[in-house]
């Protein structure tokens, strides 16, 4: 394992912080340092029907199950982000069933998930301005978490001020962008995960087409991948809300 970093490293270099995928890096580098092995970050968006959340962003997880949970759309039946939020405190993966009865769908999910997805991991729900909250997933690995109120807390700390850090500058981001009808037709494509053949495709145009315009869109919104340029899009409102094809 590497040297653990201080909380006090990640809170000056947070503040420091100017673009998503520096953000991104910040926070594997200090989670991988505490000895976290997977990070989900799921955020919050709100709709006419209510507030449902949106699968932005994960490092760790099965290959495999990655591919099943978006293929399948299994958010639809994923309890652990809308706990997080009714819950209000931290609580293991393992715990998720404990709290209050489940729909079938959702314990049957959350026991392929114990199948495909090894050891155990922290769910913490974290806050921002606007209503824009968030589920954030660390996951142990093999390793079975045996966590102090203080090491809970200093997660609790570095999910909080890592996400007001992303809602600052996805804020910041927002009033500087310009795109165009086209350009957030393939943002909202690429936030639900399909290639760039897929999206031209959908739309009825050229592969070329569609990676010209990727690339003049990463240009206007300062990223330079695919998961900043999601980030950004679900946590600035840039997308009222992704195209639901469940």
């Amino acid at each position: 394992m590497a040297q653990k970093l201080s909380i006090e490293y990640f809170v000056t270099m947070c503040g420091g912080v100017t673009r998503l995928a520096d953000l991104w890096s910040l926070s594997t580098e200090y989670l991988g340092s505490q000895g976290i092995r997977i990070v989900d970050y799921n955020t919050t968006e709100r709709v006419r029907q209510g507030t449902h959340f949106s699968h932005i962003v994960q490092k760790g997880f099965p290959d495999a199950w990655v591919k099943h949970y978006v293929m399948e759309r299994l958010r639809r039946f994923d309890p652990i982000p809308k706990t997080a939020m009714r819950l209000q405190r931290p609580f293991l993966w393992s715990q998720t069933g404990s709290f209050w009865a489940l729909r079938p769908e959702q314990q049957d999910f959350l026991e392929e998930r114990a199948r495909n997805v090894p050891g155990d991991g922290l769910v913490i729900p974290v806050y921002g301005p606007n209503m824009l909250n968030a589920c954030v997933g660390f996951g142990f690995g093999d390793r079975v978490p045996d966590l102090s109120d203080r090491e809970i807390f200093n997660f609790q700390t570095v999910a909080q001020m890592g996400h007001l850090r992303y809602c600052e500058i996805t804020r910041e981001r927002r009033q500087k962008t310009d795109l165009s009808p086209r350009e957030i037709d393939v943002l909202r494509w690429i936030v639900r995960g399909k290639s760039n053949s897929v999206i031209a495709e959908i739309l009825g145009i050229s592969r070329h087409t569609v990676d010209t315009m990727t690339r003049r869109m990463f240009d206007k919104l300062h990223v330079h991948d695919r998961t900043s340029a999601a980030v950004l899009a679900m946590g600035s409102g840039l997308i009222d809300r992704p195209i639901d094809t469940d």
